[in-house]
């Protein structure tokens, strides 16, 4: 039983719909997120039939010694019941370790209920994703917000003349290139980390029009110096998969967030909230996260099935 094949861009219209109809507000269930990063997880996925449905299992691995991940499995017509998927998922691994992430805590506790003496759950912090009130961004009242003004009021007076408008395809080898250059600024080459998202990066504008993502770009005298990208994840949430600005603009980084938010809201009345993803552990980016004071958290848990005795 594995009929897997790799992720890629002409299955996206076989699996959006399990992932809208998943109406998950991880960022895990953006076909964008699985595409961006199937290059480096190796992401693969399986549509079959199941006791009269045709369900939908994705599953991705960094390399061969690693244990299989897969996401909970998806149908078109409701959830999936968790004996069902444990059923699915051992027939799949046949019997080796695998993990099963971006679970509720509901799923994990019904996954781990079915095979108790197979199964620990696990939650990363690391793994959460962050959610913003889009008022919030979008006017930054209040005290808390006081430091944010503060940067994008320096912002706002020092470049008067700074261009913000949204992203063409005909931008794209610019924002590509001022992405490069920022990684190289960042040290990229050292640090495994942010290499793996510029190639990330690259694969989503490499395919922006496909994939139908959005951007905004801020430029100072024909210069970018700010960039973003990102799409509805569902109804009332916008997803934000990229940020990036030049430190050496102070506010940069506050006015391309705002900028995006009120384009998000405007073009998209329904918007609620905006998922500026996880922190990957980063204790800095942690730090920049929680300064924007996220109204909650998408809490992921982890269900490891059958993993080896430790000694």
């Amino acid at each position: 039983m594995d009929s897997f094949k790799p992720l890629t861009l002409i299955d996206q219209g076989i699996i959006k719909p399990y992932l809208a109809k998943a109406g998950k507000a991880a960022s895990e269930y953006s076909f964008a997120t699985l595409f961006m990063w199937s290059g480096i997880y190796h992401t693969d996925f399986s549509v079959f039939s199941s006791l009269g449905d045709e369900l939908l299992l994705i599953r991705s691995h960094r390399n061969l010694a690693e244990p299989f991940h897969y996401l909970y499995p998806m149908s078109l017509h409701g959830p999936v019941a968790a004996g069902t998927a444990v059923e699915i998922l051992s027939a799949f691994s046949k019997d080796a370790p695998f993990s099963v992430g971006v679970l509720s805590a509901e799923e994990a506790g019904q996954l781990a209920a079915r095979e108790p003496a197979h199964v620990e759950v696990q939650s990363f912090r690391d793994t959460f994703d962050y959610i913003y009130n889009a008022s919030d961004l979008a006017l930054l009242t209040g005290k808390k917000f006081q430091a944010k003004r503060n940067h994008l009021n320096s912002f706002l007076n020092e470049y008067r003349e700074f261009e913000a408008r949204q992203i063409r395809l005909e931008d794209i080898p610019a924002c590509l290139a001022m992405n490069d250059e920022w990684c190289r600024l960042m040290g990229c080459n050292q640090d495994v980390g942010l290499e793996q998202e510029t190639c990330a990066v690259h694969r989503a504008f490499n395919s922006f029009g496909e994939l139908g993502l959005e951007g905004l770009m801020i430029l100072i005298d024909g210069k970018i110096v700010a960039y973003t990208l990102g799409e509805l994840l569902t109804k009332n949430t916008w997803l934000v998969h990229v940020e990036k600005a030049f430190q050496e603009f102070r506010g940069a980084y506050q006015a391309i967030n705002q900028l995006f938010v009120r384009y998000a809201m405007e073009k998209y009345p329904h918007v609620e909230y905006i998922n500026r993803e996880d922190d990957s552990g980063d204790m800095g980016l942690r730090i920049a996260k929680m300064s924007y004071h996220p109204a909650f958290f998408v809490e992921k848990y982890t269900a490891l099935f059958n993993q080896p005795a430790t000694p």
